[in-house]
């Protein structure tokens, strides 16, 4: 929680800090979504399964939109994925 925090209180700019905290926590629910991803597949449970990669892939969709809207709006990518 402290490096989402931390981001708010540096000296980047306002599109920047909304870049990097979309990052952070967007990042995190991809990662324990992937987690869980595995867990599901584990257990052989096929239906939430399917909704945890539904989730994810809406996600990492939405993250997508937001790196091309940043990179319009700025003219630099707000991250690599």
């Amino acid at each position: 929680m402290d490096d989402f925090l931390a981001i708010f209180d540096s000296d980047l700019s306002e599109a920047d800090k909304l870049a990097r905290s979309f990052d952070h926590i967007t990042s995190l629910h991809i990662q324990h979504a992937e987690q869980e991803i595995e867990l599901l597949r584990a257990m052989g449970d096929k239906d939430q399964l399917i909704k945890e990669q539904i989730k994810t892939e809406t996600i990492k969709h939405v993250r997508n939109i937001f790196n091309d809207c940043f990179m319009r709006s700025t003219g630099k990518k707000a991250w690599n994925d």
